[in-house]
């Protein structure tokens, strides 16, 4: 006589759009794999945040959503949601009003998102937006507790971990220091390129290998960054320990090589969000984003520089501002400033 096995719980999870959510999210995915230790996961989401937990062994399945390409997008939503099919527990992470349609479409009887607008309608736990005051990871996470009738304890909040087996990070000789000197959301977020030119000269001079990482459309910045270095170095022989890798690298070859970085110098951006989940020591420069919310979170050796001038966080693409205080919460942030944080980092054990 057979006894039937007790059925296996899907969880769908939909995940942020921007790299830098996603890596975010990741705290919220192990504490649903602790929670549901026998369930396994659908992934819905872009390429680049499936890309972060597609490995995991309880990864069921996933869904590159690419619906916003359609002419006719609550179709392709539709048409989405019938592949994936129904799942137990479906979570969206997105705001938009699509994703809160694609857990509804999947016929999924608990359907948890924040509550915004009309999407509300197609959620089964419409959870209240979460305090200003929290970090994005703990707004992440603030949405399970809700769901469970939960206070969510912070000092509780899991570090944030991918899904990779990384190189075990020994001290390198010469130093490897990474630059991220874009920001995909907006010329706002940048450092100026001169700025990271002066520093990367010093830190070149000082017999270190620097590697600028992004994406592929990250390369002209870069680039513009690296003909300064040049025409400044007083040993021009350092400039063979400078390596432009944007577009040149996959997610799994970003995080793996972030990984065995000695420190890490960039903007609030995705990237910084991947060196803080795999305990690079890094440099945080942040004006127009919001600090308490997207700091690099629960790092062991991060130095964030902001000068907290009276016109941020913004929270702006493109500085507004036309007078001399244009783009002035970057630019008041010193080379001096961030050297100084450099050498305490390399100098730290």
């Amino acid at each position: 006589m057979s006894v039937n096995a007790p059925k296996r719980m899907r969880i769908l999870l939909r995940l942020p759009n921007w790299l830098g959510d996603g890596v975010m999210a990741s705290s919220l995915f192990y504490t649903l794999k602790h929670h549901y230790p026998n369930a396994h996961f659908i992934l819905v989401g872009p390429q680049i945040t499936c890309e972060l937990f597609k490995k995991d062994e309880k990864i069921e399945a996933v869904f590159i959503d690419d619906t916003k390409k359609s002419f006719f997008r609550l179709l392709a939503t539709h048409k989405l949601a019938q592949k994936i099919g129904r799942c137990d527990i479906a979570i969206t992470l997105n705001n938009h009003f699509y994703s809160a349609f694609l857990l509804y479409a999947t016929k999924t009887p608990v359907r948890i998102g924040f509550a915004q607008f009309f999407r509300s309608l197609f959620l089964s736990h419409a959870i209240a937006p979460a305090p200003k005051e929290y970090h994005q990871v703990e707004k992440y996470c603030f949405l399970f507790s809700q769901f469970l009738k939960k206070e969510l304890d912070k000092k509780s909040v899991l570090p944030l971990k991918l899904a990779f087996n990384l190189p075990t990070h020994t001290p390198n000789t010469p130093k490897k220091i990474g630059f991220n000197p874009s920001a995909s959301y907006g010329s706002a977020k940048r450092w100026p390129a001169s700025y990271y030119a002066e520093v990367s000269a010093v830190l070149l001079e000082e017999g270190h290998e620097i590697y600028f990482f992004g994406a592929k459309e990250d390369a002209i910045v870069s680039e513009e960054i690296l003909k300064l270095i040049k025409g400044s170095l007083k040993n021009p022989l350092s400039f063979n320990n400078a390596y432009n890798l944007c577009g040149k690298t996959s997610i799994e070859e970003l995080i793996e090589r972030i990984a065995v970085l000695d420190l890490f110098i960039t903007n609030d951006s995705g990237p910084m969000h991947v060196a803080a989940s795999v305990q690079t020591p890094l440099i945080a420069l942040f004006g127009p984003t919001d600090e308490k919310e997207t700091r690099p979170y629960k790092a062991q050796k991060a130095i964030v520089l902001n000068h907290h001038l009276s016109c941020s966080p913004c929270k702006k693409r493109v500085c507004p501002l036309k007078n001399e205080r244009n783009h002035l919460c970057m630019k008041s942030i010193t080379p001096f400033e961030v050297l100084e944080a450099a050498h305490t980092l390399l100098e730290k054990p």
